[in-house]
C-alpha cells in the first residue's frame, strides 16, 4: 500500500493557468521550476506598490512641512517683528543718550564709583602704590603764563589798587578806625613751583582721587595801607593816631591736596557764570597742617614822635592773617570752586580773524 501512495505523489498533477491557456505540470516542476517564478513575481510587485506610497507619502509630507515653515515665518518673523522694532524706536526715543545705572543703596553706589576708580587707575597705567612722584615742569610753565598775564593787565589798567579801594570803602569799619588807604601793592616777580605730584586714594572715600602736590613760593607779595585810630570817641578830630603797616609775604610751602567732587544744590556751592543749578562738578582742594607762612609786617605810629616797626603790632597781624587762612584752607576744613560747565557751546566758539587787503587800482 505504502509503494502505491509513492507511485500516486509522483504522479499527482498541478495545473497552471496563464492567460487563456493552461498547462498542466507534475508536483515536482511546480515546486521546482513554477513556484519560484510565481514568488518573485509577487514580490516584485509587493515592492513596487510600496515604493509608489513611499515617494506619494514623501511628496505630501514635505509640501506639508514646508506650508508650515512658510507660516511661521510670515506670523513671528514680518508681523511680530515689525511691532517689536517700532516698540524698540519708542523706547530709543525715551531713553537718554547716555545710559543711567539705578543703584539700590549708597554702598551700592560707593562700589560703582570704587570699580570705576580701579577701572582708571588700571586703563591709565597707574598704580597709586608704586607710581613715582610726577615733577609738573609742564604746569609750572602754564601757571608761570597764566600769571604773568595777570601781572601785565594789573599795572596797565591799575584794576587791582581800584578794586581793593572800593571794596576797603564799602566794608564796615569800627568807630575808632578811620578809612582805610592802599599806599603800596606789589605782587611780585617770581612764579610758585609745584612739584612732588602724587595720586592717592582718598582715605575718607575710596571711590575718590586726590592729588597731593608740594607747593613752594619765595617771593615778595607786598600790601601796604594808612589810616588811623580815632581816640577821642565820640568827639572827632580831636585826638588822631596815624598808623602805617606794611604786610609781605615772602615764604610759603605746603602740601595741596586737590581733588574732583561732586556737588549739588544742597551743598551750599553756587554756580559759577551762567550755569543752571543742579548737580556739577566742583574743585576742592586744601593744604596741609605742616604749611610754613612767614611775613615781614613793617608798622609805623605817630605823626611827630613815630613808633616804628613794634613788635606787638606784627605779632598781632601775623596771627591773624595765619588764623584766617587756617579757618578756610587747612585741613580738615577745604575751598570748594564749582567749576563751569565744559561741554563745548556756540557762544565761546572763537574764530580766525581774517584781515583783508584792500587793493586799489591806478
Amino acid at each position: 500500500m505504502t509503494d502505491a501512495l509513492l507511485a500516486e505523489s509522483e504522479t499527482a498533477t498541478v495545473v497552471i493557468q496563464e492567460g487563456a491557456a493552461s498547462t498542466l505540470i507534475t508536483l515536482d516542476e511546480y515546486i521546482n521550476r513554477a513556484l519560484p517564478y510565481h514568488l518573485q513575481k509577487q514580490l516584485a510587485n509587493a515592492s513596487h506598490t510600496s515604493t509608489r506610497w513611499s515617494f506619494t507619502q514623501g511628496l505630501l509630507i514635505g509640501q506639508f512641512s514646508v506650508i508650515v515653515v512658510i507660516i511661521f515665518f510670515i506670523k513671528f518673523f514680518v508681523f511680530s517683528e515689525t511691532s517689536s522694532t517700532n516698540d524698540a524706536l519708542k523706547d530709543l526715543k525715551k531713553a537718554p543718550v547716555i545710559a543711567k545705572k539705578e543703584v539700590s543703596s549708597s554702598s551700592t553706589d560707593q562700589e560703582a564709583q570704587l570699580k570705576s576708580i580701579n577701572s582708571i587707575l588700571e586703563k591709565t597705567y597707574y598704580n597709586v602704590e608704586t607710581h613715582s612722584p610726577e615733577s609738573l615742569d609742564w604746569f609750572n610753565v602754564l601757571i608761570a603764563q597764566t600769571i604773568n598775564q595777570f601781572r601785565q593787565e594789573a599795572l596797565l589798567s591799575d584794576n587791582i589798587v581800584h578794586s581793593l579801594n572800593d571794596f576797603l570803602e564799602k566794608t564796615d569799619l569800627p568807630d575808632f578806625l578811620d578809612k582805610i588807604r592802599i599806599t603800596e601793592l606789589d605782587i611780585g616777580d617770581d612764579y610758585p613751583i609745584f612739584s612732588n605730584c602724587r595720586i592717592k586714594k582718598n582715605p575718607l572715600n575710596l571711590s575718590n582721587l586726590q592729588a597731593m602736590i608740594d607747593v613752594d613760593l619765595a617771593d615778595t607779595l607786598t600790601l601796604g595801607i594808612e589810616t588811623s585810630l580815632l581816640l577821642n570817641k565820640p568827639k572827632p578830630l580831636t585826638a588822631i593816631l596815624p598808623i602805617q603797616l606794611s604786610v609781605s609775604i615772602v615764604r610759603f610751602s605746603g602740601c595741596l591736596t586737590v581733588s574732583l567732587i561732586t556737588v549739588d544744590d544742597g551743598d551750599g556751592v553756587e554756580a559759577q557764570g551762567e550755569d543752571k543749578p543742579g548737580k556739577g562738578t566742583a574743585l576742592m582742594f586744601s593744604f596741609a597742617p605742616d604749611f610754613r607762612l612767614e611775613f615781614s609786617i613793617k608798622s609805623l605810629i605817630g605823626s611827630r614822635s613815630k613808633l616804628e616797626n613794634v613788635p606787638k603790632i606784627g605779632n598781632l597781624v601775623e596771627s591773624q592773617l595765619k588764623r584766617w587762612f587756617i579757618e578756610r584752607c587747612v585741613e580738615p576744613r577745604s575751598q570748594v570752586i564749582r567749576l563751569p560747565n565744559m561741554w563745548p557751546r556756540r557762544k565761546n566758539v572763537r574764530e580766525p580773524q581774517v584781515v583783508g587787503t584792500a587793493t586799489s587800482l591806478d
